[in-house]
Formats: C-alpha cells, sequence, structure tokens
C-alpha cells in the first residue's frame, strides 16, 4: 500500500509525502500523482522518508522525474541499495 498526502508549500512548490511501498500497482498511482502535479507547473518535490520497499518499476519512475526536475528527498539509505541493485540486474 502507499499513502500519498499532498502538501502544498506555495503556489509554484508542492510536496508529496510518501508513506508505504512503491511497487505494483502503486507505481502507476504515484505516477498519476506526480503527473497531475507537473501538469500544473508547479516545482514537486517528492519526500521518501516513510518508504519501506521500492521496487524496480518505482526506481525507474523517481529516476524519470529527477530527470525531469522533481527533488527527491530524505531517501532510507536501502533506497539507494535496491537502487544499485536494480542497476546490477539490468547489466547482468
Amino acid at each position: 500500500m502507499l499513502k500519498i498526502t499532498r502538501a502544498v508549500l506555495s503556489k509554484q512548490a508542492t510536496t508529496l509525502r510518501l508513506d508505504g511501498r512503491i511497487a505494483g500497482q502503486w507505481v502507476a498511482l504515484l505516477k498519476d500523482s506526480a503527473e497531475c502535479e507537473l501538469d500544473e507547473g508547479v516545482k514537486l518535490t517528492i519526500d521518501l522518508k516513510n518508504i519501506s520497499f521500492i521496487d524496480c518499476e518505482g526506481i525507474a519512475l523517481l529516476r524519470g522525474l529527477i530527470k525531469r526536475g522533481v527533488d527527491a528527498v530524505n531517501a532510507p539509505l536501502f533506497v539507494a541499495e535496491q537502487i544499485k541493485k536494480c542497476k546490477e540486474a539490468k547489466a547482468g
């Protein structure tokens, strides 16, 4: 399960606070939520502090969002490890 809490910081900035897992069907939910914010033209930040798991699809989504200017903050150390493992799996 993934809980997304939208925090509007100003007319130009929004943070999506995530709680739970970015995996399976929840990847699409995060994508839709992020796209809605980006379509509004706001500066988007994604707070990963309370993420308990993220799969390779979720990591790919985050990478794509970051390339588009989204800030991903407060990522737990294990998220960095999962990113590394997904890179290794695709390379091997």
